[in-house]
């Protein structure tokens, strides 16, 4: 498939999942940020991470902030990602729940300057949707697929796992050779981890 297609056909993808995602949020944002919290004792069983990289959520995104004051109260220490002005992989600052923070590009928001650096184990990935293979569609940036690529270039330890509401996945998320699958997928109905993880 020619990779000009597959641009097309991603624009696409994302118009349509944008359209849904809207409708979920608008249905299971009440419900869905505590029932992801229940399966924090699954992610720390999988992926034995005591460092772990979040998201702010903005616009339709799930609501993964009860998720991580569960990871907070079981010792895991937080930390935010850090959008670059040009393209590049993210780097993530130590964060505090309840930390004022700074707004970033693309009406992200984290902490600022004086937040120490930290390098995760486990990072958790807002998404448009997904499929059955653990690929994820992002919104085109880039920057978490750069980011993926960095840290197994690196040969550290890193789960990469997208959080979601149940029903974005699809049957098949259009791909092209740049795009990392994730390790795992977290929904409000559980805890899915690519087999190749354990490996």
């Amino acid at each position: 498939m020619q990779e000009t297609q597959v641009v097309h056909e991603k624009m696409l993808a994302r118009k349509k999942a944008k359209s849904l995602r809207e409708q979920l949020h608008k249905n299971y944002c009440d419900t869905a940020p505590k029932q992801l919290s229940n399966f924090v004792p699954d992610l720390l069983k999988n992926f034995k991470c005591s460092i772990v990289a979040g998201f702010f959520p903005i616009y339709t995104e799930i609501n993964i902030i009860p998720l991580m004051q569960e990871l907070a109260a079981k010792r895991c220490k937080l930390c935010l990602p850090v959008t670059p002005i040009v393209p590049n992989a993210l780097i993530f600052r130590s964060y505090i729940l309840g930390q004022k923070l700074e707004l970033g590009s693309y009406n992200t928001k984290h902490p600022g300057e004086e937040s120490f650096q930290e390098f995760p184990d486990l990072v958790l990935m807002p998404l448009l949707s997904f499929d059955k293979d653990f690929n994820r569609l992002g919104y085109g940036g880039g920057y978490y697929d750069r980011t993926i690529s960095k840290y197994r270039r690196s040969k550290q330890k890193v789960g990469f796992v997208g959080v979601a509401y149940s029903e974005q996945v699809i049957d098949k998320v259009p791909t092209t050779f740049d795009d990392a699958p994730l390790d795992g997928i977290l929904t409000p109905s559980g805890l899915t981890v690519r087999r190749t993880w354990f490996s």
